[in-house]
């Protein structure tokens, strides 16, 4: 009886090591899945920041060609019809003033 009191002590004693040891198991799997989502969200901004400067046509300074201005409200909807389910996988929020929050 003695022995067993002392193996299920033993084993009781133990049960806080190994949770402690899949904790961080888990926290290491969770890290590299933070940087990759990270790598992601800064490769999609660059991607997505040229994408809005096309589309607003910032490089356009011509003499002749005019630069056509459209309203926020047509950008807002035009950017969330192309890119709104890829935004909202990486949780970035693009608000309609046009401001991009992480």
């Amino acid at each position: 009886m003695k022995i067993l009191k002392t193996i299920g002590q033993f084993l009781i004693n133990l049960w806080p090591w190994s949770r402690e040891r899949k904790f961080k198991k888990i926290n290491k799997t969770l890290q590299q899945a933070v940087v990759e989502q990270e790598k992601e969200r800064v490769e999609f901004l660059q991607e997505f920041r040229f994408y809005l400067r096309k589309y607003l046509r910032k490089d356009a300074s011509g003499k002749y060609i005019p630069i056509k201005s459209k309203n926020k409200a047509e950008i807002y909807e035009t950017v969330m019809a192309v890119h709104g389910a890829r935004l909202r996988e990486l949780n970035i929020k693009f608000s309609k003033n046009l401001r991009i929050s992480l």
